[in-house]
């Protein structure tokens, strides 16, 4: 039987799915420019290949005869790998959905169109004039968020508290934008969760939820992720129904998906993405199976190679939770914990000189250690 298998990406969050991939018997093949990254070195053979370069890519693609070609956490990747999924034959979400699930905006209508409860919102691009934004807003209530409509990990996010802020978090959301397109809604208050998701021939299984802890306004950068996330047991049926609903009107067949959401004080859920990939930041190749006992990246893998995902859990289920070193303080309890309790911590990352600048993205951490109780 043929175990090649095609991993699109190198960097220490797609590194794991090589692990495990190579636990599971894959003879595996890393794609990626050659930088130095962890998974040059982890994957059993690895190819220099831009994985931007989709003609190269099915080239080599076409040479290796691979059983399956997959990539866990990346938006960048998930395109090349829908691509060679449908040249290879193997069931994949559409390019309608893909398409959708990669820009906020267009990703808000589908959902406002299937009767998911949305903010107001619109659609702001570098040519809007701000007299049109000031009408085109004029019922919104503040505070108001604006976000690049095609970029992830907090890039370009900003709260604005007033009116008089509002050009100033626009011009800062477009400078990051590669389109030059900023959705600015409604902030929704109340906690951050996300949910980590398998589909298979549009059937959903929810895995885990997350509980998010992050910088605040106005940048939101993710500090820190706790599963299971506390929640009640009618709360989490209730978030499993609208996630199907909502994974339904995004058409979404096949493979990872990590919604982010709110719940309000009185119990309403609001969407503020949904990815059709595992969540980042050690969310879907660590806590998840760590704290369901699933085989996440297991699962995952058996979807990309044309395979009904496997829900035998591999673990028994505890508390799992990611810390992100921010400052020095942070940086002091990574050391405290490592020299006190080094039993409960599961790994870590390298970690970066600590730096006086401020944290506007998820790139902009030190590092971060995953602890298990």
């Amino acid at each position: 039987m043929n175990k090649r298998l095609m991993i699109l990406g190198t960097n220490e969050y797609q590194n794991p799915v090589i692990i495990r991939a190579k636990e599971l018997g894959y003879e595996t093949h890393v794609f990626g420019l050659q930088r130095g990254e962890i998974g040059e070195n982890t994957a059993d053979f690895f190819h220099p290949v831009d994985i931007l370069d989709y003609d190269r890519l099915w080239n080599e693609c076409q040479k290796l005869h691979p059983c399956g070609v997959v990539s866990i956490c990346s938006e960048l990747a998930m395109h090349p790998m829908n691509f060679l999924l449908r040249k290879m034959g193997i069931p994949c979400n559409s390019e309608w959905t893909e398409k959708i699930s990669t820009n906020k905006y267009l990703m808000r209508q589908v959902m406002k169109e299937g009767g998911i409860e949305s903010p107001n919102f619109i659609l702001v691009t570098e040519n809007s004039a701000i007299e049109d934004i000031y009408a085109a807003t004029s019922e919104f209530i503040y505070p108001l968020i604006c976000k690049p409509v095609d970029l992830s990990s907090s890039r370009g996010v900003f709260k604005i508290e007033k009116k008089e802020d509002l050009k100033r978090a626009l011009d800062y959301a477009l400078g990051w934008s590669k389109e030059k397109e900023v959705i600015l809604e409604e902030f929704i208050e109340g906690p951050e969760y996300s949910g980590e998701s398998i589909a298979y021939k549009g059937v959903y299984k929810l895995l885990a939820v997350t509980e998010k802890h992050t910088t605040g306004a106005p940048h939101f950068v993710e500090i820190g992720h706790r599963q299971p996330a506390p929640l009640t047991l009618e709360m989490l049926k209730k978030i499993e129904q609208i996630l199907y609903k909502a994974f339904a009107t995004m058409k979404i067949q096949y493979g990872a998906i990590h919604p982010e959401f709110r719940i309000t004080k009185d119990g309403k859920i609001y969407f503020m993405e949904i990815a059709t990939r595992m969540g980042g930041d050690c969310i879907g190749t660590d806590l998840t199976p760590l704290s369901s006992g699933y085989d996440f990246m297991g699962m995952v893998i058996n979807v990309c190679c044309g395979k009904a995902p496997d829900f035998t859990k591999i673990y028994e289920p505890k508390l799992a939770e990611n810390h992100y070193v921010m400052n020095q303080a942070d940086f002091d309890e990574f050391n405290r914990v490592r020299a006190e309790e080094p039993e409960i911590i599961w790994r870590y990352s390298t970690m970066k000189p600590i730096s006086d600048r401020p944290v506007l993205r998820s790139a902009d951490r030190a590092g971060y250690y995953i602890t298990i109780r």
